[in-house]
């Protein structure tokens, strides 16, 4: 049995897909549903689903960031985002986040039904670990992911000759593990569109022109003509990074940084840094795992970790100090806190208080 998790903030939506998913996939059984991002996260964490559908403007928690929290609880979970976000939105999250399936809404019955057998699909794959072949591919998927993540640290921090180097060996490696041209094009256009969008929120006066075009991609009739292109919209980005070096990212860094500092006992989230940051969420994203060198709930998570010790030391109650850092759902803290520090908040301040 499949077991799902539903998070969304609108009652019908949550309904309406544990209806579908009792009604028409039999397999599957929803195990826990929430309205907000802070109970799904608890949720999650209690239940450990096999995936998690969850919208991505949710309150408490928005959906980025629950899927960069949840991850890290539950590793091998599948997520599904549902949104009224358009494709070119989505292939940008889906790579940054390694989202596993995308339904715009209104939520329907072939939709759900294609997202889960695609789901299905790998999963099944991925089970067959006992073979040569799954073993070799999952780690063409892993130098995939590690290479593409390399190729936009290149990128948020202007460096043209390394991205142009990384990001051609993603390409002969996207060839490689996708043979279906429907498949390679997708994936060569998600890869594409990721840098492209880097690249005009590094510099908004590139041509956008210049950049990926999904009609351009679907006139793509071979292999070798998807990979021309791709060659084609690297160059062109590299162009820009070797005739502007602006380092602009850091100092955008920077000012998330300071508002963070200034804010995490508040309820905040990547939406709302990327409001403040003047960019998109799923840039952000991306541009401050690289800079950082961790994800924002990970930064966000330790900085309200290290502000509950010291409250903690000053002699605050536990249940205090879960709200002044930000933290209103007590249970979790207290789990959260453990999984940090090895300790519960009342052993911690035992043992600063006897020391």
């Amino acid at each position: 049995m499949v077991r799902v998790v539903v998070i969304d903030d609108e009652f019908m939506v949550v309904e309406g897909l544990k209806a579908l998913i009792s009604r028409q996939h039999p397999g599957y059984q929803v195990v826990g549903w929430a309205y907000d991002g802070l109970q799904g996260l608890s949720v999650v964490q209690e239940e450990r689903p096999d995936i998690v559908i969850t919208d991505i403007r949710i309150p408490g928690l928005d959906g980025l960031s629950l899927i960069e929290a949840a991850k890290e609880i539950c590793p091998d979970t599948c997520f599904v985002v549902i949104s009224g976000y358009t494709e070119f939105e989505y292939a940008r999250k889906a790579l940054s986040l390694g989202v596993k399936g995308y339904i715009d809404k209104p939520v329907s019955r072939e939709k759900l039904a294609e997202v889960l057998q695609r789901i299905e699909d790998e999963m099944r794959y991925l089970q067959d670990e006992e073979t040569q072949e799954a073993a070799r591919q999952r780690r063409k998927y892993e130098e995939l992911e590690q290479l593409q993540e390399k190729s936009i640290r290149y990128l948020t921090r202007q460096e043209a000759s390394g991205f142009q180097s990384t990001s051609q060996k993603v390409l002969s490696l996207i060839r490689e593990i996708f043979p279906d041209l429907t498949d390679l094009r997708r994936e060569t256009y998600k890869y594409l569109c990721l840098a492209g969008d880097i690249l005009m929120e590094e510099q908004p006066r590139a041509d956008r022109e210049e950049m990926a075009s999904f009609k351009d991609m679907e006139r793509r009739k071979s292999p070798e003509e998807v990979l021309a292109y791709g060659k084609e919209i690297l160059r062109n980005i590299g162009r820009y990074l070797s005739a502007h070096q602006t380092g602009s990212g850091h100092r955008a860094i920077l000012e998330v940084l300071d508002y963070i500092d200034r804010h995490y006992q508040e309820d905040i989230g990547l939406n709302e840094l990327a409001a403040h940051a003047r960019m998109s969420t799923a840039y952000l994203s991306v541009l401050f795992k690289a800079e950082v060198g961790e994800s924002f709930i990970k930064y966000l998570t330790e900085l309200r970790i290290k502000k509950s010790k010291a409250l903690l030391k000053e002699g605050y109650k536990v249940k205090e100090v879960s709200e002044m850092v930000g933290y209103s759902n007590y249970r979790y803290f207290c789990d959260i806190f453990k999984k940090h520090t090895g300790q519960t908040p009342h052993e911690y301040k035992e043992t600063v208080w006897k020391s």
